[in-house]
């Protein structure tokens, strides 16, 4: 058996990010040009992982972006199966949300199993429900919308059922689900552990994931594409993201060869200002100014969303930063789409004087003294506390765990103060 598909996720239409119309735009642009590569490859069917819209409430607009690229690929013969992520859930006083409006369409198949109590259904796709399609003879899909916290033992219960289905002719199965695995971002809620999902590895051959926008694959059939566009700065280090062309071909080893491609999206820069080596203002600006044009010449996209961040100790007073002014300087450099200049500085009274000739060990020894002493809490016994602070900081550096890391901290804070109530 053979077959091609196109697996994307967490398109986000309707995000009027930054309250900018041309950046709710790109949100667009980037799920048709996604569409139009699904139909240019001639893919068998597409895998849409969940959260296609930003949000539950969606304007008509954003409404009819989502049936113009999915009226394309119902022209084109290819269907596409679909789960609900957790940003388009109908709420509770709804009988439907946008997804299931579409799938009443016919524009899509939204697939879930059947929940009742304790029990788990993975019944076919008929009228409009069920668990599973097959868009490919001998290829099954099944789906599984987000269930946040739940999503372990639903999991669970789902690998049990699969372990009972009767698969008589199907040659090679797709799991699609909207979580995240642990690890991979951490900040982020509905993430699933490796060994939660190791009950699904026996029944499934590829595990298409959407929810985190970082894309990653594990262990040859755990895939998750991440975001085609943008949605947070933080998110402008992933470069190469978007979807997954995916060849199936039972007869070879391994049975599926999964490419990730990027989809054309906003450009987004970053930059990263020191200012602690600039005593003036007229330096600031002067200094920024050639470390801007010196980025922008590295720089090849147009009208990007651009982010510039000052960090470091600010010598003179902050009423001489004069933020404006680099904003100024950016938009002269780059023509933006959107501009932001972000102050992290510190003031010159919090900085800590330390001898640069110094080595790293003592340089250390001596910033981190220098601040503790700054706090009537610690000056007393800074040096303890300096040590206790290095031990803790090597600790974490070597990849100690964080029981141990706790452990020696609680260890180390009870022999300073038991050393100042001797004192006493």
């Amino acid at each position: 058996m053979r077959a091609t598909f196109l697996h994307m996720a967490d398109c986000h239409l309707g995000y009027r990010q930054y309250n900018s119309r041309e950046r709710q735009n790109d949100f667009t642009r980037a799920y048709l040009e996604i569409i139009d590569a699904a139909i240019g490859s001639n893919v068998d069917f597409v895998l849409l992982a969940g959260d296609l819209f930003e949000k539950r409430a969606i304007d008509p607009i954003t409404l009819s972006h989502a049936i113009t690229g999915l009226e394309r690929l119902k022209e084109a013969g290819i269907p596409c199966l679909a789960v609900e992520g957790n940003h388009e859930l109908a709420y509770y006083r709804d009988s439907i949300g946008w997804v299931r409006f579409l799938a009443e369409r016919e524009l899509l198949v939204l697939l879930n199993p059947h929940l009742d109590g304790e029990e788990v259904g993975l019944p076919p796709y008929e009228r409009r429900e069920g668990a599973y399609v097959e868009p490919v003879p001998g290829l099954r899909v099944y789906g599984m919308r987000y269930y946040g916290s739940a999503a372990a033992p639903v999991v669970q219960r789902v690998a049990g059922a699969l372990a009972a289905a009767d698969r008589q002719g199907v040659e090679y199965t797709i799991f699609m689900a909207h979580a995240g695995v642990e690890r991979v971002l951490d900040h982020q809620g509905g993430a699933l552990s490796h060994r939660e999902l190791a009950p699904l590895r026996p029944h499934v051959d590829y595990l298409a994931l959407g929810h985190f926008h970082k894309p990653f694959e594990f262990d040859d059939w755990i895939y998750n594409p991440g975001s085609p566009e943008t949605n947070s700065l933080t998110e402008a280090a992933w470069r190469e993201r978007g979807y997954y062309l995916v060849e199936v071909d039972t007869e070879a080893e391994p049975k599926h060869r999964p490419v990730l491609h990027a989809n054309p999206r906003r450009a987004f820069e970053r930059l990263f200002f020191k200012v602690d080596a600039c005593e003036t203002p007229a330096d600031l600006v002067g200094e920024c100014r050639g470390y801007i044009e010196r980025q922008r010449r590295q720089f090849s996209g147009k009208e990007p969303v651009v982010e510039l961040r000052l960090s470091g100790v600010l010598l003179f007073d902050r009423g001489g930063l004069d933020l404006k002014r680099l904003e100024q300087v950016v938009e002269e450099q780059y023509k933006p789409l959107l501009c932001f200049v972000r102050d992290d500085t510190r003031a010159s009274e919090f900085a800590v004087g330390a001898d640069q000739h110094l080595g790293r060990r003592e340089l250390e020894q001596q910033i981190i003294a220098g601040l503790l002493e700054r706090d009537n809490r610690f000056r007393d016994r800074s040096s303890a506390w300096t040590e206790l602070t290095l031990t803790i900081k090597q600790l974490a550096v070597s990849g100690a765990s964080a029981d141990a890391i706790l452990e020696e901290l609680a260890r180390g804070e009870e022999r300073i103060l038991q050393g100042e109530e001797t004192q006493c």
